[in-house]
């Protein structure tokens, strides 16, 4: 039942692994290793009848698992805010005669075709009431989205090939494109949706209680900082993990911005966790018509070129960022982008990352800013980090929440050599729910697969290459208890009420205290008994060094990067896929990711330009400007914090007892002799 149908891309040699890949397909398959086949096997215990709804989406989502994980080469395209491509059925119904009258440079319009008999994505390339042709199908499946999304893009004619003046009077025209995205429009495009939804705004302050929490009320540390924030304080709140910290500042953040009084930037240590929480806001609050985005360095072009079009026109209600993108571009908040409110997550790490320029800077950051009004949240403050943040900060007022989660335990299983049977085991109980997390799209549905062997179609994966339609299947399963067993990477339980997870399994070592926390914290919210079990080892360790290593290269990697890929250049366009030329290259700690870390840094330095066509990408070498500090790049410093605190968490996580990583999970930590309020 769990078994895969290997794809037909199987039967084709592959190319040789560079030095980075081999190290890690042995390190995974350390970690993977199968189970004894003499073992007893778990009965299955199914939960519903088979042919329900649920059995026909779970076996659907298995069968297409191999899907989920493809890769696309054109799947990029629809975040790139400048692209090229050829216009196709150009030979049809006389269009040679209108191709004739083009000119370079001339400005032709694209057109969505919805009810297109051959392709319902049919995207026409018009000059004027003239109909040229289609953009290609792989591309346009990609755009339609967008432009029915409302996207605007501009196109033009970049070169006419063939014809006549290319020396055979037969050969047949052709029409290349230049396509740009309209930033400003997508902008404009967004404001009007959201004042529709505002419009529709009847002051209901509960509808927004209730798209944060559910049905449940703040608790009293929620409703003191609440008071604190209503009037205008500089507040720290230290609050447990799971403890709704969030809460906090989402709560009179919405409202300041659809009573028109103010927008809030928010700042977390960590782009990751930017990511994360931006994908559980937007899906909470834009309904109501705020103005979400996220700011970091791992955002792709069209996203990067909405956000600082919208910070030019102050067209935005919350920011998400990482205090790099403050430093980097805090001249950006000025105008009608300056912030009412700034939060500051996990703020401790004003104290624990002062070496850390854009956490050293900060409080001097934020005050330049117009003094806006500051809450700073953690749960992690003794009396160093407590009085570091009060100072910095200048933070007037706090509330410390004492409440201890007790119903939480950890259960110590690290180093645990077959995670799949300890697994199949700990769910054998037919009224235990959980959660398992793994570090890895392809991780999650191989686990996935050796359980629902066990148990069926309780079972499902869940990670960001599935459709959003059966994301939003598989939460809502879950919650409703169609499903018992979810086996997802760590995006899954943002934004989803799940009160009675019994079980939370860390298979895999996190990359940092928040993320640990954070999925630790899913656990036992409904306040009955429930469990940690910490699966992860020693050898997580090198696969989470690695993974880091290749999304955040070093400076000496870098300059090595730059000197092969232009030695590939030969001086024009490079037509290789980021996985070839890593390949090519074969360098030790450079992979696919290594290279397009790299290659984007070289093109905000301004050292390369990176496009798409047709062909697909080709990276072009330009004049350097000037001597380049890469160090001062804002991804390469993102890049460095997260290997910052990657060590500093895993430090921890290997060798504290288990008693002691129990108590960071579900307690404050607070400093002594100090009021719980003021």
């Amino acid at each position: 039942m769990g078994g895969r149908t290997p794809s037909s891309s199987t039967n084709k040699p592959l190319p040789r692994p560079t030095k980075s890949e081999a190290a890690f397909e042995r390190a995974l398959a350390a970690l993977n290793a199968p189970s004894d086949p003499a073992a007893p096997q778990a009965r299955s215990i199914p939960v519903s009848e088979p042919g329900s709804d649920r059995d026909a989406f779970v076996s659907r989502a298995f069968a297409q698992s191999e899907r989920y994980l493809e890769r696309d080469p054109f799947a990029s395209i629809g975040r790139a805010t400048q692209f090229f491509s050829k216009v196709v059925g150009v030979t049809f119904e006389g269009r040679q005669d209108t191709i004739a009258g083009l000119r370079d440079g001339s400005e032709l319009e694209l057109v969505r075709e919805p009810a297109n008999a051959y392709d319902p994505n049919a995207v026409a390339v018009r000059f004027g009431n003239l109909q040229l042709g289609y953009i290609r199908k792989e591309i346009a499946k990609h755009l339609a989205p967008l432009i029915d999304a409302g996207a605007r893009y501009r196109a033009r004619v970049s070169t006419l090939t063939g014809g006549p003046a290319a020396g055979d009077p037969s050969r047949s025209r052709g029409v290349n494109l230049d396509i740009t995205l309209d930033s400003a429009a997508s902008v404009a495009r967004r404001g009007l949706e959201a004042g529709a939804l505002r419009a529709e705004w009847s002051g209901d302050a509960d509808r927004i209680r209730e798209a944060l929490i559910g049905r449940h009320e703040p608790h009293d540390a929620q409703r003191d900082v609440l008071a604190r924030v209503e009037a205008g304080r500089n507040t720290l709140a230290v609050l447990a993990t799971g403890r709704g910290k969030s809460f906090c500042f989402q709560y009179p953040a919405a409202l300041r911005a659809l009573a028109g009084s103010g927008k809030t930037l928010v700042v977390y240590p960590l782009r990751a966790l930017t990511n994360d929480q931006y994908e559980s806001l937007s899906r909470r609050l834009e309904t109501f018509g705020l103005r979400i985005y996220r700011a970091n360095g791992s955002i792709p072009a069209d996203e990067r070129a909405e956000l600082f079009e919208a910070l030019a026109e102050g067209a935005w209600d919350v920011i998400l960022a990482t205090p790099e993108f403050l430093a980097f571009h805090r001249d950006r908040f000025t105008g009608a982008s300056v912030p009412a409110m700034v939060v500051v997550d996990e703020a401790h790490h004003v104290h624990g990352s002062t070496h850390r320029s854009a956490y050293g800077a900060l409080g001097e950051t934020i005050a330049s800013l117009g003094a806006p009004q500051i809450l700073a949240l953690t749960a992690t403050a003794g009396d160093a980090a407590f009085d570091a943040i009060l100072k910095n900060l200048a933070i007037d007022a706090w509330v410390i929440d004492p409440t201890v989660r007790e119903n939480l335990a950890v259960v110590d299983a690290r180093g645990t050599t077959d995670r799949a049977r300890y697994l199949i085991d700990l769910f054998a109980d037919p009224q235990a729910k959980g959660i398992v997390y793994t570090m890895s799209r392809s991780e999650a549905t191989k686990v996935a697969e050796k359980l629902r062997a066990a148990y069926g179609n309780e079972v499902m994966f869940y990670h960001a290459g599935m459709p959003t339609p059966e994301r939003h299947e598989v939460e809502r399963l879950f919650r409703d208890g169609g499903l018992r067993i979810v086996i997802a990477t760590s995006a899954f339980g943002e934004g989803i009420d799940l009160p009675d997870v019994r079980y939370v399994v860390l298979y895999h070592l996190n990359f940092n205290f928040t993320e640990f926390n954070q999925q630790a914290g899913r656990a036992g919210r409904d306040g009955a008994p429930a469990q940690i079990h910490l699966l992860f080892g020693e050898a997580d360790r090198r696969i989470n060094e690695f993974l880091i290593e290749r999304g955040a290269p070093s400076l000496q990697l870098l300059r090595e990067l730059y000197r092969e890929i232009r030695r590939l250049a030969h001086g024009g366009p490079l037509r290789m896929t980021f996985a070839d030329i890593a390949r090519t290259l074969d360098l030790d700690k450079a992979d696919e990711r290594t290279v397009a870390v790299a290659l984007r840094m070289f093109e905000d330095e301004g050292l390369v330009e990176i496009a798409q066509d047709d062909d697909g990408r080709f990276v072009r070498f330009l004049e350097a400007p000037g001597k380049i500090d890469l160090t001062k790049n804002e991804r390469y410093a993102e890049g460095e914090a997260e290997r910052e605190n990657f060590k500093t968490f895993c430090d921890l996580a290997l060798t504290a007892k288990a008693e002691d990583l129990e108590r960071i999970i579900n307690r404050p930590i607070y400093p002594d002799g100090r009021p719980l309020t003021r």
